[in-house]
C-alpha cells in the first residue's frame, strides 16, 4: 500500500510540475512556440525508437500529410 501511495504522490508531483513549467514558459515564449517544442520533444524520442526497431516503412510515409493535419488540429489549433 505504501508503494502505491508513493507512486501516486510521485505521479502528482511530476504531472503537476508540468503545469508550472508551462506557465513559466509562456511568460518567455509564445504559446505556439510552447506547443511546437512540446510536440517536437515528444516526437523525437518516439521517432528514434521506431526507427531503431524498424517499425517504420516507406509505405507509411503516404500517411504523413494526414498526421501533419492531425498534429495541427490536436495541438496548435486546439490552443
Amino acid at each position: 500500500m505504501f508503494r502505491a501511495y508513493t507512486a501516486l504522490i510521485l505521479l502528482g508531483v511530476i504531472w503537476g510540475s508540468n503545469f508550472i513549467f508551462m506557465k513559466w514558459a509562456t511568460a518567455l515564449i509564445t504559446p505556439s512556440q510552447t506547443v511546437f517544442l512540446r510536440v517536437l520533444f515528444g516526437f523525437i524520442p518516439l521517432a528514434l525508437i521506431a526507427w531503431r526497431h524498424k517499425v517504420i516503412t516507406r509505405e507509411q510515409l503516404a500517411y504523413l500529410p494526414h498526421f501533419i493535419v492531425m498534429s495541427v488540429l490536436a495541438t496548435s489549433f486546439y490552443y
